[in-house]
């Protein structure tokens, strides 16, 4: 079960911390939350929408957040939410207790700058576009209920936030800070990832002393959220 709007306390069991990809709800973490070993916890990324730096912005409201309950988590970022969470294991890293990168990188990715202008302009949101990078082929077919829910969430975001995220994204380097992360780290990349390829993923763990990296072939951006059983064995394993 996903939790949303609280933390859940320190039990003894270990915590969960998923931070989603932009615009996405965190609900796209419902099929992994059941199979780990203790709840997950899935606050809500939306920036605010008047500032340079989202990653940031938002990892300070999570960690506020998460101080709460005290213990640590188990940190789960893809995509703009893994920049979140490697914001979060540098500003707290208290909080972290393991750390864990989907589909995401510590370099900047500049053509999300004219992304998000597209966004604030009010040009129509490029879905298609957008499922062709996140899913391969085949998956388009064979996960059809995804790929609608995906869809919606496309039509109904928030464009000034996911404007705002696009062009944090495009401008967040922190591939001199990351080599202070004391936590470990896995990274998970996939083959046919555009923004975030193997390559650059495998250059961003180099920069994190004991970063392992795991690279999932035929697989494109959302792949390993497709696949539930396969990417919960890998967190457990962290």
């Amino acid at each position: 079960m996903v939790q949303v709007d609280a933390p859940p306390p320190a039990d003894g069991r270990r915590r969960w911390l998923a931070l989603t990809g932009t615009p996405l709800s965190p609900t796209i973490w419902t099929a992994v939350a059941d199979r780990l070993d203790g709840p997950l916890w899935a606050p809500d990324v939306t920036p605010p929408t008047d500032v340079t730096d989202p990653q940031r912005r938002v990892a300070e409201r999570i960690a506020a957040r998460a101080r709460e309950g005290g213990g640590t988590w188990s940190v789960v970022g893809h995509s703009f939410g893994g920049q979140v969470a490697l914001e979060l294991a540098l500003a707290a890293p208290e909080l972290v207790q393991h750390l864990v990168i989907i589909g995401s990188r510590d370099t900047p990715f500049p053509p999300f700058a004219a992304a998000a202008d597209a966004l604030t302009a009010g040009h129509p949101v490029d879905v298609d576009g957008a499922l062709a990078r996140w899913f391969r082929p085949a998956e388009l077919d064979r996960f059809p209920g995804v790929v609608a829910d995906i869809t919606g969430q496309l039509r109904r975001a928030d464009r000034a936030a996911w404007a705002t995220a696009l062009r944090g994204i495009a401008r967040f380097d922190a591939a001199d800070r990351i080599g202070a992360i004391t936590a470990p780290v896995a990274v998970i990349a996939a083959e046919f990832d555009p923004v975030s390829p193997p390559e650059v993923m495998t250059a961003m763990a180099r920069r994190i002393p004991g970063a392992t990296v795991d690279v999932w072939p035929d697989a494109a951006h959302l792949s390993p959220l497709l696949h539930p059983d396969r990417l919960a064995g890998l967190l457990l394993g962290g």
